[in-house]
């Protein structure tokens, strides 16, 4: 696990032209790979939506409202 998440593991993607986003601070963002800072981000209430109770009360509004719809 240490040397997955080491600065030479990480690297390996740049060269290999993954342009995913680097977990270690360390290893530079590659230039292809999506700018976080810059891109807006849905303000997410996790501990709503997360919650077993909303989770239930969407299942059934998708079963009401959309998996019953006539195809």
């Amino acid at each position: 696990m240490d040397w997955a998440l080491g600065v030479e593991a990480q690297a390996i993607n740049n060269k290999l032209k993954i342009y995913s986003m680097p977990s270690n601070k360390e290893v530079p963002r590659p230039d292809d790979a999506p700018d976080f800072s810059a891109i807006k981000l849905i303000d997410y209430d996790t501990a709503k939506y997360g919650s077993s109770t909303e989770r239930i009360r969407l299942l059934k509004k998708w079963g009401d409202e959309v998996k019953n719809l006539p195809r």
